[in-house]
């Protein structure tokens, strides 16, 4: 279908009445170019076309930029969600006379792109602050940073010229806050319109060699890519992994049918080639890094070729945020008890309980609340992985989706599930009806950090944006929802928020107890094993001293 059915003519600047944002017309050295609006969803997207050509030209290079930009998102890199359309030529005359002259056509094959909120680009590779933590420097303020050594690495693999030995372009950030209210910079990729470089002169192609030269900060200054930040290299080395353990299937279902018909079955083979001999040669660059990397490490991705594409965009970002955020946390993490009632008078394990839940036919919410600090976030994350394991022994098992909420609007976070798997995951309307056919978990982590404390039955609106998403879906979506909460903002809701109308389920409703002195000791060693190096104090015995300021510490150690 043409997408001028749907969308609106191409603006210079365009003012949204309901954020009073203006988008105005993206720069950049694309020939066409324009901020347009999705008719029915009033979403805005960022179309452009790249060079002059006749339509089988453009679209030949715009799905080449889909193609590269879905490869980065399989492997968990945050990237804007892609269509391609065919739409009127816009621009200056000369741009209209030289495509009806030259190229007998008033139409081209856009790249629409879905503008990704508080996007900011980086200009160059980021600057790094020197230290331990080698923070980046961005908008006057220290900030760490996540993200860059998966981009730089599928960016290599990809032969994205706009990444590698040229100045970082087309990177950029968004601030996010961490489990424990940090911000960081979260890297990002648009616009990978430059992958693929060299890759059809079968004779010339590029050499498959290690990233040598990468200009960082806004300077003429290049490193290597022994000189950046531990974490990035990091990043890089597990990505590697990611796709060193790509099967050849998966390899080709890079590549639709579309995209074969467009760019042709003889180039697809060829750009095939280069990238499996491209990951041999990084393979063999990295090796000796490769093999000293944790075991789990090395083979976490050793079943996810078990995956379908629209699950394997679910499990990479998951894995992502586990290596970058939560695997050192889990180094020191404890069972937790749990209790019925705030009082604590009654405790049960924590992993029974979320058992239990899983394998009952009448719970379908289960609410876990807690003190700030007292280890909710943590508790999905880590929730969120066992669920991943199990569904890769078992397909049977349900499927997680963990959403922060606190990236939510009043606005927005009614729709919080669908917009994820449409922004985040670029879930097509074919995609949600195979996930359909799941079992599904929804983790819904911080209920009490909504944007200006938003009460909204999140239950109710999931199954009310999958309904006019997936039309005929209301009845068919078997779904349970783990909900974390501040116990003290819990206290002032309606109970009726966690019910959907007209169904019959069970909300079970669990608090976080805090820590047993036994557990308290148990946490401390854990931590003191884990830094030998800093010849720590033995704190079982500061506990049976008595030491009551340390053990009110302990009952909330993730403060």
């Amino acid at each position: 279908m043409d997408a001028h059915e749907i969308l609106n003519h191409g603006i210079e600047d365009r003012k949204d009445a309901r954020t009073g944002q203006t988008y105005k017309r993206p720069s950049g050295t694309s020939i066409c170019v324009g901020v347009f609006e999705d008719t029915q969803t009033g979403e805005y997207w960022i179309g452009k076309v790249g060079s002059f050509g006749n339509a089988q030209e453009t679209l030949l290079e715009a799905c080449k930029e889909k193609v590269a930009n879905d490869i980065y998102g399989y492997y968990g890199i945050r990237v804007p969600r892609l269509r391609i359309c065919r739409l009127p030529i816009i621009g200056e005359d000369y741009i209209h006379e030289y495509f009806q002259e030259q190229c007998d056509t008033t139409h081209a094959y856009y790249v629409m792109s879905r503008w990704l909120d508080r996007f900011k680009p980086y200009g160059y590779l980021p600057q790094f602050k020197g230290g331990e933590q080698h923070q980046l420097i961005i908008e006057g303020q220290c900030l760490n940073e996540k993200g860059l050594g998966h981009i730089l690495a599928v960016g290599h693999w990809l032969n994205d010229v706009d990444v590698l030995n040229t100045g970082g372009k087309n990177i950029g950030y968004q601030i996010q806050t961490d489990a424990n209210n940090q911000l960081y910079a979260l890297s990002c990729k648009i616009d990978p319109g430059c992958s693929f470089y060299g890759f059809d002169d079968i004779k010339n192609a590029p050499e498959p060699v290690t990233i040598s030269n990468l200009r960082l900060g806004t300077t003429a200054e290049m490193i290597s890519f022994d000189q950046l930040p531990k974490q990035t290299q990091r990043e890089y080395h597990l990505t590697l992994i990611q796709i060193l353990n790509t099967d050849d299937k998966t390899l080709n279902s890079f590549f639709p049918s579309e995209a074969r018909e467009a760019i042709g079955e003889k180039t697809i083979k060829q750009w095939v080639r280069c990238l499996d001999e491209r990951r041999e040669a990084m393979k063999t660059v990295h090796q000796t890094t490769l093999k000293s990397l944790h075991p789990q490490e090395e083979t976490n991705k050793t079943n996810t070729q078990q995956l379908p594409d629209y699950l394997q965009r679910l499990h990479a970002y998951a894995q992502f945020q586990y290596e970058t955020e939560v695997r050192e946390k889990a180094a020191f993490y404890i069972d937790m008890d749990v209790s019925p009632s705030c009082s604590n008078d009654v405790r049960e394990p924590l992993q029974l309980s979320l058992t239990s839940f899983l394998k009952s036919e009448s719970e379908r919410v289960l609410l876990l609340l807690g003190a700030s600090g007292s280890g909710k976030s943590l508790t999905t994350q880590l929730f969120e992985m066992k669920l991943w394991k199990a569904y890769l022994k078992d397909q049977n098992q349900p499927i997680p989706i963990r959403i922060e909420l606190k990236q939510f609007s009043n606005k927005t976070v009614g729709q919080c599930v669908l917009n994820n798997l449409l922004d985040n995951y670029h879930y097509s309307h074919e995609y949600l009806c195979k996930l359909q056919k799941h079992d599904i978990i929804c983790i819904l982590d911080g209920y009490d950090e909504i944007a200006d404390q938003t009460k909204v039955n999140l239950i109710e609106t999931f199954f009310k944006s999958m309904k006019d998403k997936v039309k005929g879906s209301n009845e068919k979506w078997n779904v349970k929802f783990l909900i974390s909460c501040r116990d003290n903002y819990y206290q002032g809701l309606e109970s009726t928020l966690f019910h959907a109308k007209q169904k019959s389920h069970t909300v079970k409703i669990r608090y976080l107890c805090p820590i047993l002195p036994k557990h308290q000791i148990e946490y401390l060693m854990q931590y003191r094993s884990k830094n030998a190096h800093k010849n720590l104090p033995d704190y079982s015995t500061i506990l049976k001293d008595d030491n009551k300021s340390l053990s009110e510490l302990l009952c909330n150690p993730l403060l």
